[in-house]
């Protein structure tokens, strides 16, 4: 059974000479065995990440009548109710009950004079904000522009690992802009009497990366190479990422999007924050040319992220039907009808 690996980004955000070298060999290593890997010295404040923890315990406290009125109907973007997610296309074992956890999603905000708006872009999304909770929707923008600010400075060490130009995957067109998902997660404590059910079944995540920020309690378990669940501790000072489908196909399979799945068997309420960093949603991506050779070609087709979420969409949640649009392609709906996933 592997370890997960902990990678300090200390020297390489200090700019460091070699550093980015040094971090980009440790960041390949651990992408092409487990496919997780905990980040130190990231430099996200940890009373940020507090402040975030307070605020979805804040929201998840609301009556449901009033997280009701912020439900998700046909974008993923608002409160997603307990149970309103089951796990029933994974390989790795299917969820039997409905997914005991509820989510509240949040998107980038776009200002009515932003050109993106103006033109009716696929990715974005209008927050659905609860009323009446004062300090929530600033502190969680407040994280949200800080993780899309990490997830952005990883880039240049993802590059390296692949052989690849320190530049090359920040400056492609799958990055302008990034199509990025906040998640506020609550799983109630498991019931005893309902068998076979999970936190989140197993599964991967759809886009380019995840970076996981957990509390003490544990719940989340990752399947290792050789078929065995690795339990996921909550390290002080640590983000959890993991590599998601987007990657994995991109790389050719070289970088591993691992399937993983969560049980609350504490007793107690477990909340995690996830923010799933993912690629525009009508870029299509083409295996990344350091990752095929003539003995190693290509494995999937040219996708984009957009194209991905339709084939996969809908099967696992229970939503509302998705509006009528006729700005936006079928496929790019479909995605937008489709949630990121992680534990």
């Amino acid at each position: 059974m592997q370890d997960i690996a902990v990678i300090d980004l200390g020297s390489y955000l200090a700019g460091e000479p070699g550093a980015l070298e040094r971090t980009a060999a440790e960041i390949g290593e651990a992408s092409r065995s487990l496919g997780f890997f905990f980040l130190r010295n990231h430099g996200i404040a940890r009373s940020l990440i507090d402040r975030v923890f307070i605020e979805a315990e804040r929201f998840h406290s609301l009556p449901l009548e009033t997280k009701l009125a912020s439900r998700i109907v046909d974008r993923i973007v608002g409160y997603l109710p307990l149970g309103g997610q089951t796990q029933r296309t994974s390989i790795h074992g299917k969820s039997v009950a409905p997914d005991r956890s509820a989510s509240f999603y949040i998107r980038r905000e776009y200002p009515a004079d932003h050109p993106d708006r103006i033109e009716r872009r696929p990715w974005v999304f209008d927050n659905r904000w609860p009323a009446d909770l004062a300090g929530f929707r600033e502190t969680t923008l407040e994280y949200f522009e800080a993780m899309s600010a990490l997830a952005l400075a990883m880039l240049p060490l993802q590059s390296r690992a692949l052989g690849l130009p320190a530049d090359f995957l920040g400056s492609h067109a799958a990055f302008q802009p990034a199509t990025n998902n906040l998640r506020l997660l609550h799983y109630p404590p498991r019931d005893p009497d309902v068998s076979g059910q999970f936190g989140i079944g197993p599964h991967t995540d759809y886009g380019y990366g995840t970076f996981l920020a957990q509390e003490k309690i544990p719940g989340l378990e990752i399947l290792d190479r050789d078929g065995s669940w690795i339990k996921a501790p909550a390290l002080d000072g640590c983000l959890l990422f993991n590599n998601a489908d987007m990657c994995r196909r991109w790389t050719n399979d070289h970088f591993r999007s691992a399937p993983h799945r969560v049980i609350n068997t504490s007793g107690r309420t477990r909340y995690s924050i996830p923010f799933f960093f993912g690629t525009r949603l009508d870029v299509k991506l083409t295996c990344l040319p350091t990752c095929t050779s003539a003995d190693d070609p290509p494995r999937y087709p040219p996708t984009s992220f957009g194209e991905y979420l339709s084939e996969v969409n809908r099967a696992n949640y229970d939503l509302a039907p998705v509006r009528t649009d006729p700005v936006r392609t079928d496929a790019v709906r479909a995605a937008g009808a489709t949630p990121d996933r992680s534990a």
